[in-house]
């Protein structure tokens, strides 16, 4: 009978360990079509607006410009976009800003930012400047 509930007690204690590893694995309440689509449409400028400061991201570190758009001639017209749609070159810059920034906390990084300069260089200006 001792052994009855010692085995009883251990099986009671792993069903009950299992129960709370899987309730922390699927922490998220289930989601609609529409509140997804209302937060990702709310994500997508946010994480745009950031990819334009990104100089460099690899190795767990992200290299900024600190203000992008101070040395290059004025802009060509921003192009006509969809309601809701934004720069697809940013967001991908962003998008990878933010794997290397995740990266780096999994990694330890104590520097996850740094500055790379003031703004990002143009081809003229490049050209102006290297020697043949």
């Amino acid at each position: 009978m001792k052994s009855s509930l010692i085995r009883s007690f251990i099986i009671f204690a792993a069903g009950a360990a299992t129960a709370a590893l899987a309730s922390g694995m699927y922490p998220k309440e289930p989601i609609t079509v529409g509140k997804f689509q209302d937060k990702i449409s709310q994500l997508v400028p946010l994480v745009e607006e950031i990819g334009a400061y990104v100089a460099v991201a690899e190795n767990g570190r992200i290299g900024l410009f600190t203000d992008p758009y101070a040395c290059i001639p004025p802009r060509p017209p921003v192009p006509v976009l969809p309601y809701g749609a934004v720069d697809t070159r940013m967001l991908r810059a962003a998008t990878q800003a933010i794997i290397a920034y995740n990266e780096g906390l999994i990694h330890g990084e104590t520097e996850l930012v740094y500055e790379v300069g003031r703004c990002k260089p143009y081809a003229t200006s490049m050209m102006t400047t290297k020697k043949f």
